[in-house]
């Protein structure tokens, strides 16, 4: 079936974004806490974001998408690796900068 013949459940489509965004939330929360454990700074905490959003991309395509992740969202591509590259960036510099501050502070 191409591209032009297949249909899409505008509520699926929109469900599925869902549970990406919200996967990309709790991973962007978690390696921000993991950059304040290991006290990165600068580019290098930036890396551990990219990288492990990355992973992430990587492995919801592969596990979530069941490595077809086009019957399920419309531009797989755009919709999994580009969209939400930067839109977490906020949370994970926020706990980033906590969890940098809390083992300063006992150190």
């Amino acid at each position: 079936m191409s591209d032009r013949t297949r249909f899409y459940s505008p509520h699926s489509i929109e469900t599925n974004r869902q549970k990406l965004q919200h996967v990309h939330d709790v991973t962007s929360l978690a390696l921000g806490v993991v950059a304040g454990i290991m006290t990165l700074e600068s580019l290098y905490g930036f890396l551990v974001y990219f990288v492990g959003i990355s992973v992430t991309n990587v492995a919801f395509y592969l596990i979530c998408g069941e490595s077809n992740a086009g019957k399920f969202f419309r531009n797989p591509i755009q919709e999994i690796y580009v969209n939400n590259l930067l839109n977490n960036i906020p949370g994970f510099v926020m706990s980033w900068c906590l969890v940098y501050a809390l083992v300063k502070s006992s150190s």
